[in-house]
């Protein structure tokens, strides 16, 4: 799945008809993608891979809370497959924490709580004492952000022209490019607001 399709692409380049571009669109949709996953905050899902917003399995290793509130890395959270408590980072399955003791109470926010009545009373305070492996990401491209990576597809198609150069002559007249940017503002103040809580880094 891509954030865009490149029909999609085509409503924010209106100069271009027909499939003859769409290899290259295909090409700048995907490198889009990963440069918004890269600006939210989104971590690789596997080694060596891009990161990106859109729907991936992670397993993540974060500190131990404590308490009975868990926030996941990554968000939105749509489904749970094991959680392991484990200050000891062996994570074996003594350490994993039924599912019946927690639910998603958040997922857009990742947020998962253990029950009142949950065998694993609390969550361990602890370096890396959680080992989560979970489903996360947009599984529908929401509006914003396929509004965002149409902007980025058409930033990256100009830049084409535009770069490595300042000016160029046209009819006798010359005109002066503005700072081209991978990120336009246009872009940034979509996804701004939806950047993922802290840095992340490979697990």
């Amino acid at each position: 799945m891509a954030l865009i399709t490149t029909s999609e692409a085509k409503q924010q380049i209106p100069a271009l008809a027909g499939t003859t571009d769409d290899t290259l669109l295909t090409e700048l949709i995907s490198v889009a993608g990963g440069l918004i996953g890269t600006y939210l905050g989104y971590p690789p899902a596997s080694a060596g891979g891009t990161p990106s917003a859109e729907s991936a399995n992670y397993t993540r290793y974060q500190d131990g809370p404590g308490g009975r509130i868990l926030t996941l890395e990554v968000a939105p959270v749509s489904a749970v497959s094991s959680i392991y408590d484990d200050l000891n980072w062996d994570y074996s399955a003594t350490y994993l924490v039924a599912s019946s003791d927690y639910s998603i109470v958040d997922g857009d926010a990742g947020l998962i709580v253990l029950s009142s009545t949950a065998t694993h009373g609390s969550w361990t305070t602890g370096n890396r004492a959680i080992k989560a492996t979970y489903t996360a990401g947009y599984t529908t491209v929401p509006d914003w952000l396929q509004h965002a990576a149409r902007i980025m597809v058409r930033a990256l198609y100009d830049l084409r022209n535009a770069q490595g150069k300042e000016n160029k002559a046209e009819g006798g007249v010359n005109v002066s490019f503005t700072k081209p940017a991978a990120l336009p503002e246009e872009a940034i103040q979509i996804l701004a607001p939806h950047r993922l809580g802290r840095a992340l880094v490979p697990c």
